[in-house]
């Protein structure tokens, strides 16, 4: 069965974390997800074992290294904090990326996740002067069959990779973000900053939720096609 390591960081929202997750599951299903919340402090509120649409869930300490594990795939998802304004917890949380990176396993950055990979390789993320809540047309600058083909991207951000990491190479850009997607050239590793699992039945729960205003809520009535860029990335991956 694939097992996927899951840096859960947005555990907190039940639309865009746990409705997310199950987005970004459903490609690999039936699977094993193994999923690490290093910014909680405390985790007793939120469920440690269950199963949900051929998907077995297990909330799990952050090893001493990923390959203990033996994962098929390792994702980052975003959270509500920030890599230009580092917390302490993000140092365990680079270590799990780069140390999947080394082991040459497949690995997948969104949005926090994105701007953190890239931090824990080499480049920079900065904090822009304005808030980015908007689906929008995608440019490929490079040829890739997991990313190339992806031609709209819902985005919800203010920092920003600002300087690629060494070695990774720039696939997609957008109009407000030069570095909205990129690989790490010879390895299975790529970061977007856009969210392909945002899917609308997640948009729609946010909002119904309350976790999402009605500004936002129109800002998102476009389809934005991110599934086909999940259902790639698992495909790569399942053994």
């Amino acid at each position: 069965m694939t097992r996927v390591v899951l840096l859960d960081l947005l555990v907190e929202r039940p639309a865009f974390g746990q409705g997310g997750n199950a987005e970004i599951m459903a490609p690999f299903a039936p699977a094993e997800c193994l999923l690490l919340t290093p910014q909680l402090t405390n985790r007793d509120s939120y469920r440690t074992e269950w199963e949900e649409d051929g998907i077995s869930y297990r909330r799990i300490d952050t090893p001493d290294a990923i390959e203990d594990l033996n994962p098929d795939a390792v994702i980052c998802s975003g959270s509500r904090a920030n890599v230009s304004m580092w917390e302490p917890w993000m140092d365990e949380a680079a270590q799990v990326l780069q140390q999947s990176v080394a082991a040459n396993l497949p690995v997948l950055g969104i949005c926090f996740g994105h701007q953190l990979l890239c931090k824990t390789l080499g480049g920079e993320v900065k904090r822009s002067k304005d808030r980015n809540d908007f689906i929008t047309p995608l440019y490929s600058v490079g040829m890739d069959t997991l990313l190339s083909p992806i031609r709209m991207g819902l985005f919800t951000h203010q920092d920003e990779v600002t300087s690629l990491p060494p070695g990774a190479r720039l696939i997609i850009s957008t109009k407000h973000c030069k570095n909205a997607g990129m690989r790490m050239a010879g390895k299975p590793v790529w970061g977007v900053q856009f969210h392909p699992e945002a899917s609308r039945s997640v948009i729609n729960q946010a909002h119904a939720d309350g976790d999402m205003d009605d500004k936002e809520y129109s800002a998102f009535e476009e389809d934005h096609g991110g599934g086909a860029l999940l259902s790639a990335f698992a495909q790569l991956c399942i053994p």
